[in-house]
């Protein structure tokens, strides 16, 4: 059988959430990153980027790829290593794979398989429809309206989904797809919006209506 090709997003995991999971101070998550990753000779400023913090100021974080993360966490207690083991489990299982057929028989399985969803999906598909009409990033309180509810309601079904942090209005690692993170500034003052992008609308309502 021809091969098949599979598409699939990069999965990372940020040091703040590192921290959150395993209860320690987020700087001194990012220090042990830095001293582990100097000593297996591994460049830490590749994964150092910029986030924006509750009160809107800048920040540095570290989004570490699961191979890099592992190493880190490796001198951690077994019930701090054990949760990071079942958030990457989360974030591995709720990644999006899309298989590209190579053949024509290919091509009709897929279809025939697609086809089977949607008729299990078929009270669903009007809301999923009108939401991917949408041409761009859309606020949470857009999306909340669409889906029926309010935007207080479905930004805490995001928290306790794991979804976004609890503390600030950003998305955790693995969800960066489904926001985007803009600044502006108004009146004088800057401020940070979480938008949600078409692909994030899609997903947010499909969790929302199991």
């Amino acid at each position: 059988m021809p091969a098949i090709s599979v598409i699939q997003s990069a999965l990372t995991m940020t040091s703040r959430e590192i921290a959150e999971l395993t209860q320690k101070e987020h700087r001194n998550v990012t220090a042990d990153i830095e001293r582990i990753l100097s000593e297996a000779e591994i460049d830490a400023q590749a994964f150092k980027r910029i986030y924006k913090d509750s009160q809107n100021r800048s920040q540095t974080e570290y989004s570490l790829p699961k191979r890099e993360c592992d190493l880190v966490i490796s001198g951690y207690s077994v019930k701090y290593r054990l949760a990071i083991i079942d958030r990457w489990h989360e974030l591995e299982s709720n990644n999006e794979t899309f298989v590209v057929p190579k053949t024509l028989p290919e091509a009709l399985r897929l279809a025939a398989d697609l086809a089977d969803q949607l008729a299990i999906a078929a009270p669903k598909v009007a809301v999923y429809e009108l939401l991917a009409d949408r041409k761009g990033d859309v606020s949470t309180t857009i999306v909340a309206k669409e889906l029926g509810t309010t935007s207080i309601k479905l930004n805490r079904f995001l928290r306790d989904s794991g979804i976004k942090w609890l503390n600030a209005d950003l998305p955790k690692a693995g969800y960066e797809k489904w926001f985007n993170v803009v600044c502006d500034v108004k009146n004088g003052h800057e401020f940070t919006q979480c938008l949600v992008t078409p692909f994030g609308q899609l997903e947010i309502a499909k969790l929302w209506n199991k």
